[in-house]
Order: structure tokens, then sequence, then C-alpha cells
């Protein structure tokens, strides 16, 4: 009875410390520029409305190129928020009352638009999945890093394009120092 009560503890501990551990999209953006055939990157923030909010478990943004819809399967950024005792933001860094993380999008030059954002709310008796049309277009210049701006998903799951070049790309310079992006 010990040893199972011990491997039962064992697992739960293990489920837990693998759920806490944040995946950074930002992770993802390359420290030198090296792109192949036609492509180019959008580099962006995705930015949270931390005060007061529930927080779900997961969030998906689907981008898509605008004269041909790309699979969703791979067209997406995820954020997944740490979830351990309770759900909470683990982002590249916080703006005040804003959880923001940087992600970058590298494809074929092109006109390109985020489409879709879809969440997923997990709870001991129901599991909820909404998605919402949005309409965020962006370019991608053969070659370039270009800045998008901050997608800000408000509490009321509205959804905002925000010049935030001072801040991001100030910041980002820091993060990436070799890498030059245009606003």
């Amino acid at each position: 009875m010990k040893k199972n009560f011990i491997k039962i503890l064992a697992l739960i501990l293990l489920t837990l410390n693998s759920c806490s551990v944040a995946n950074l999209p930002s992770k993802n953006i390359p420290k030198k520029l090296n792109l192949e055939n036609d492509n180019g990157i959008s580099i962006g923030a995705l930015a949270f409305d931390k005060a007061g909010s529930t927080i779900d478990n997961s969030y998906y943004f689907f981008y898509s190129n605008i004269k041909k819809l790309d699979s969703p399967k791979e067209n997406h950024i995820k954020i997944i928020p740490s979830q351990t005792v309770y759900m909470h933001f683990k982002p590249d860094f916080f703006d005040g009352e804003k959880a923001i993380y940087y992600f970058k999008i590298e494809k074929p030059k092109g006109k390109y638009k985020f489409y879709a954002i879809r969440t997923t709310r997990e709870g001991v008796q129901n599991f909820t999945i909404q998605t919402d049309t949005i309409n965020i277009p962006f370019e991608i210049e053969k070659g370039k890093i270009k800045y998008i701006g901050e997608i800000y998903f408000k509490k009321d799951r509205k959804v905002e394009l925000i010049d935030k070049s001072k801040r991001d790309l100030d910041t980002l310079k820091v993060k990436f120092p070799s890498l030059e992006i245009y606003k």
C-alpha cells in the first residue's frame, strides 16, 4: 500500500512539474538571420490582460496567407500559461498589467493575416473551447525581419493591434543584438 502511494505521489509531482514549464514562443526567434529562398520574418508581441481576469488553459492565434488558406496545424502561435496549483502567465516580461510574449513567423514573402483565436478552458467537470474571428493583416518581405506590433487580447475577448515599437524594438535589440528589425 505504501509503495503504491509513493508511486502515485511521484507521478503527480512529475505531472505538475511538466505542466508548470512555460514554452515561450520567443525561443524560436533566431540569434542570427539565416533565411532561405523567398522567406522573411515577422516579429511581434502577444499581450494578455492579467488584472482580475480568468486565465484560459491555452491560446492559439491562427494565421494564414491571404491568397490561400494555410494549414492551421502548422500556422499558429500557441501560448500555454503555467498550470500548477492555479493558472498564471510566465511571459517574456510584464508591462504593467499585461503579460507580454514575443513571437516570430518565418514564411515566404507575401501578405498574411491572423484570422482566428481559439482558447480552451478546463475545469473539474467541464471543458470549453471558444473560437473568435479576428482580422490582423501583416506582410512578410524577402530577407527582412519586420515588426508587426502588439496583439492585445483583452478581458472582453476583443483583440486589438497596438504599435508598441518603441518598447518592443528596444527590448528586442537587447535580447537579439545581431538582428536588424524594421518597423
